[in-house]
């Protein structure tokens, strides 16, 4: 596979109205991702668009974009959702070709095109859950005050860690294995992974 890491700057970003020109194969690399594919494609077609005053309009809630070549094909997308009462930016999806992973340059461009959102949008926070924090804090993002719970229980009635728990007792989520970034807009800007954010997108629903 050739490397186009030092061409990543030849990309451009592209707000689209429809996932239709998502490659599938950029949703398939996607780790730890808790949808599938097809689930991915109906969730944005409902949610890219909503009914405005003079018709379908873009959605403010939900936002997805494309890193398109030159030539218009599709290397890579980025989804996040804006919080409507907080209106914090919540990084869900960042997934590029793996031909442009290399050197750190796809997570730079990643933070520069969300600190420019942020700036237009007016938005002071963004965060980013990913199991790779170091790749992430190079450029920009720190490690959130916040802390990550997760509750699941299985068929068995046992929790996810094998252990019987009082009803609605909630257990906390392995430090090593998700950490929860904030974007500092003020930072300057790595190896890529195509990442899944576990929070629920309830603002773009």
């Amino acid at each position: 596979m050739t490397d186009k890491s030092e061409q990543i700057d030849e990309l451009r970003w592209v707000r689209l109205f429809n996932p239709i020109h998502i490659p599938k194969y950029l949703v398939e690399q996607v780790r730890d991702r808790d949808y599938t594919v097809e689930d991915f494609f109906k969730y944005q077609e409902i949610n890219c668009m909503v009914p405005g005053k003079e018709g379908q309009t873009l959605n403010p809630f939900s936002h997805l974009y494309a890193l398109v070549d030159p030539d218009n094909v599709v290397k890579g997308f980025l989804w996040f959702v804006v919080d409507a009462l907080s209106k914090d930016m919540i990084i869900n999806t960042f997934s590029v070709d793996k031909a442009y992973w290399g050197k750190g340059k796809a997570v730079q461009r990643l933070s520069d095109h969300v600190k420019e959102i942020m700036k237009k949008l007016k938005i002071k926070k963004a965060f980013w859950l990913t199991n790779y924090p170091k790749h992430s804090e190079r450029h920009g993002f720190r490690r959130s005050k916040s802390v990550l719970m997760e509750y699941e229980e299985t068929s068995d009635g046992k929790d996810d860690d094998g252990q019987h728990h009082p009803q609605g007792q909630h257990k906390h989520v392995d430090p090593g294995a998700t950490t929860a970034l904030q974007l500092d807009p003020s930072a300057a800007g790595s190896g890529l992974h195509a990442e899944h954010v576990g929070i629920p997108a309830t603002a773009g629903a």
